[in-house]
């Protein structure tokens, strides 16, 4: 049986870990109104696979089961209202995780390149 080689359920678990920090992120964004609202963040992806058990889940090909990234709250600066939203710090983020994730899936790609090449196909 063919087994998915690490180095694209590494690549899955970053997509993975990028998909939820833009979630966060998005979060974030939408409450930038909100009174009292902590903006969030998501554990960098270092820490993340720092998490017992997650490199044991990719050495075993269960990236699907991965557990979610960990939550942080960031508070730089409040607002009077309570709010620590920054929009120009969550768009910062956002691009980040955006070139993360383009980083995840450039990665798959040339690994499936390299196995279709080793496959002959």
């Amino acid at each position: 049986m063919l087994d998915t080689p690490a180095i694209m359920r590494l690549s899955q678990a970053m997509a993975r870990h990028a998909a939820q920090r833009q979630v966060v992120i998005s979060q974030n964004v939408a409450n930038a109104d909100t009174p009292g609202y902590r903006a969030r963040d998501v554990a960098p992806f270092g820490a993340y696979l720092q998490q017992p058990g997650i490199v044991d889940d990719l050495r075993a090909g269960r990236v699907q089961h991965l557990s979610p990234a960990r939550l942080l709250e960031t508070a730089d600066s409040r607002a009077p209202n309570g709010n620590t939203v920054s929009l120009e710090r969550e768009m910062m983020r956002a691009a980040e995780t955006r070139q993360s994730h383009d980083l995840a899936l450039a990665i798959y790609g040339s690994a499936r390149g390299i196995l279709r090449t080793a496959l002959g196909r």
